[in-house]
């Protein structure tokens, strides 16, 4: 065995662990486009809340109120998708609210309108998520269900109030139409723009921080792909504007994966610009979307260490490719495209059925976390009713709002931030009731107060809750008797609520088990070497890849994400990193069919091992195949899905052992080098999590063996003599 003095090797970056902390409770990052869309919600809600009001009273101004609450789709969303959501949108809330009136209006029992409004909210969570309705999503229709259930009316009320609520949603649906018409294609380009954004970061990112670059990266190109597929209409597609969108996407793509698999032997001059650049294409698209005109371009800097070319005269080197990519975003941006150009990517985004129908298949999530939120309102609902709380839909407001986290972290977070804004609400609520305001104070107020605190709710629950509950409260008290006991019974069912939510997640949360984390990883490196024809066979390819990183990171930071991570997360997240490096070399490479056939065996190997949890195959890449940062991720990814695996000992034709320090510690993740007697490297492999590794020889005598734990760290090298037919020595130096 092999001591090594020195300091153990850090290669691998630490797994991002969910965490309840403070920073959680109080993060928001609104961004300028959501205090836009509050402000937009509040006029647009207060007109029409007080022209139902002044036209046919307090009932009526509700209704018609809750009817236009389907201007609320935040604008991050293109103008066309909201045009075709905004009616089914409104069809929904009329639905709601006249639920709520009905069961208000035939005085049903109160399991019987806990009941129906956990069915309801199992819909209409399932719709939002399906037709990426953006927030708030299914609480809004939650909201409007309990809000007009606890509204007394009579059954000779409810045609009028259907009319009023029909004629608030068609007044949303007017407002939306305009205000997406003045907008155009703003979303669409801020969603480009975030992408160059993300883009400037990942170019500069270093040490731990460029995992987490490398992820942000592809997540918002996947984005900004889907917001430009997502406003297409048969009419945009023709037009110049969309092909260059589209065309700025594909570059973007280039991009990324050029700037994820870059040398670490770049210059930091040469990164400085790149990033300068980036920067600049994402400033550029931020001013076309609010039409400003364009600032002029910066003169470009040549890369200082131009790369080869391939026979079709695309570079092959990932610094070429980038600098390539970016000069082409630019001179995009510059010069208009007419229409007719025909863009290399023009999918289709599906249609509202087809997406409802995807959401239903068995390995949907969509159905799942609708029949979760469901769950968790009706057993919220039932225990605020057996409890002796008179208003037992605040608490199923209260699970459903919590339950828009993506992790179950997240709705720890939410639970207390809900909890915390309700209990600053109830403080303002307490204030302003002492004042006995007017009806028409109380209207106006809940009119802007309940606008501005929507576009927060998915954002940051506490600051929504402090201003929503001031806002619908008042709504509810008719000014007989005291106050006080209406906002206890609001504190106790909002706690008991947010408990069933953050109970119903711990109970009912999808753990990730090691074979589906597995069946993640086994996919994504199927993936690295997919097959692809025709004249953008390699766009094609790239975009395969980076989504499948992009999966599989989505998968493993669920999972770390949970409040238990499993240890089969922590185990497999050095794989994954050798995966995403391995995945965004090959994608900034431009595979030939004789790359492609000789690398498809050597990944169906370490597929199978991934997936079935066994030790990888002997063998490897071959010397002269991809790039050496390519090769490297290779050997890192096998010894990684080796950890904790009985590794191969029966073969005499391998070296194989254990590298230590001079303490005794074992080093992972080290690379360990055989050098053959010809001074030729024979292979290279990596330590697993113990120290342990092992090396194919090709030829017998005095093989040189050199490990290296860090880069500063002199390498110790040791003589290992390979025999002609012997069982070999247990890696000793000699």
């Amino acid at each position: 065995m092999i001591a090594l003095t020195g300091r153990a090797h850090h290669s691998h970056q630490a797994p991002p662990l969910g965490r309840f902390t403070l920073r959680g409770v109080l993060a928001l990052n609104p961004g300028p486009w959501l205090w836009g869309q509050a402000l937009l919600v509040a006029g647009a809600g207060a007109a029409v809340f007080i022209s139902g009001y002044e036209a046919a009273g307090l009932t009526a101004g509700l209704a018609a109120f809750i009817g236009s609450w389907n201007v609320m789709l935040e604008q991050r969303m293109p103008a066309a998708h909201r045009r075709r959501l905004t009616p089914v949108a409104g069809i929904a809330l009329v639905l709601s609210a006249m639920t709520g009136f009905s069961l208000s209006a035939w005085h049903a029992s109160p399991f019987t309108s806990i009941a129906v409004g956990a069915a309801l909210t199992t819909g209409c969570y399932y719709l939002c998520l399906t037709l990426r309705a953006a927030p708030p999503g299914g609480f809004l229709y939650l909201l409007a269900y309990t809000l007009c259930s606890t509204v007394p009316v009579t059954t000779g009320q409810l045609p009028s109030l259907l009319g009023w609520t029909t004629a608030g949603a068609t007044a949303g649906w007017v407002i939306n139409v305009i205000e997406t018409l003045a907008v155009g294609r703003s979303a669409e380009y801020r969603a480009v723009a975030r992408a160059y954004r993300s883009l400037a970061v990942l170019i500069t990112a270093e040490g731990g921080k460029r995992e987490a670059a490398r992820h942000a990266a592809i997540t918002e190109l996947d984005a900004a792909w889907e917001a430009v597929r997502r406003g297409a209409t048969n009419r945009t597609r023709r037009s110049g504007e969309w092909q260059r969108l589209v065309d700025l996407c594909q570059y973007a793509a280039t991009a990324v994966a050029a700037a994820g698999a870059l040398p670490r032997t770049t210059h930091p001059s040469t990164l400085n610009t790149w990033h300068a650049t980036a920067t600049d294409t994402a400033q550029r698209l931020a001013q076309q979307a609010r039409r400003a005109p364009l600032s002029p371009t910066p003169a470009s800097t040549q890369d200082s260490d131009p790369a080869p070319q391939s026979r079709s005269g695309m570079p092959t080197d990932a610094r070429a490719r980038l600098h390539q990519a970016l000069t082409d975003a630019r001179q995009s941006l510059d010069t208009p495209t007419p229409a007719g150009h025909h863009p290399v990517d023009t999918a289709r985004y599906p249609s509202l059925w087809a997406a409802l129908a995807a959401g239903a298949r068995g390995h949907s999530y969509a159905w799942r976390y609708a029949m979760r939120t469901g769950g968790a309102a009706l057993a919220a609902g039932g225990l605020a009713h057996l409890a002796g709380l008179t208003r037992p839909g605040w608490a199923m407001i209260a699970a459903g709002s919590v339950l828009l986290a993506p992790s179950s972290i997240g709705t720890a977070n939410r639970a207390v931030q809900r909890c915390l804004g309700t209990l600053l609400g109830l403080g303002a609520t307490a204030a302003l009731l002492a004042l006995h305001p007017a009806e028409t104070t109380v209207v106006l107020l809940a009119a802007m107060l309940v606008g501005l605190a929507q576009p927060f709710l998915a954002k940051n629950s506490a600051l929504a809750m402090t201003v929503l509950t001031p806002g619908v409260l008042p709504l509810s008290y008719r000014g007989t008797g005291p106050y006080l006991p209406m906002l206890d019974d609001r504190l106790l069912t909002t706690a008991l609520g947010c408990a069933a939510a953050v109970l119903t997640v711990l109970a009912l949360w999808r753990r990730p088990d090691p074979d589906l984390l597995r069946g993640h990883l086994a996919t994504a490196i199927r993936a690295l070497t997919t097959e692809a024809a025709g004249p953008h066979a390699e766009r094609i390819r790239r975009r395969t890849v980076l989504t499948a990183v992009q999966n599989t990171g989505n998968a493993f930071r669920q999972a770390l994400g949970d409040i238990r991570p499993p240890q089969a997360a922590l185990a497999l997240w050095p794989a994954f990193l050798a995966l995403q490096d391995l995945g965004f070399q090959l994608a900034a490479r431009p595979l030939t069919a004789t790359d492609h056939a000789r690398a498809a065996q050597s990944m169906n190997a370490l597929a199978e091992a991934a997936a079935h949890g066994t030790p990888p195959r002997p063998g490897g890449l071959p010397a002269d195949w991809a790039t050496p940062e390519a090769r490297d991720a290779f050997r890192r990814l096998r010894a990684a899905l080796g950890d904790g695996l009985p590794l191969p000992t029966d073969d005499d034709h391998l070296i194989h052992g254990q590298l230590r320090t001079s303490n005794g510690n074992p080093l992972p993740h080290t690379p360990v080098t055989l050098i053959d007697p010809a001074g030729t490297q024979a292979d290279v492999a990596y330590t697993d999590s113990q120290g342990r590794y092992v090396l194919h020889p090709t030829r017998a005598g005095r093989h040189l063996l050199v490990a290296t734990a860090d880069s500063t760290t002199a390498p110790t090298a040791h003589v290992v003599l390979v025999p002609e037919i012997a069982e070999l020595p247990d890696g000793k130096g000699q």
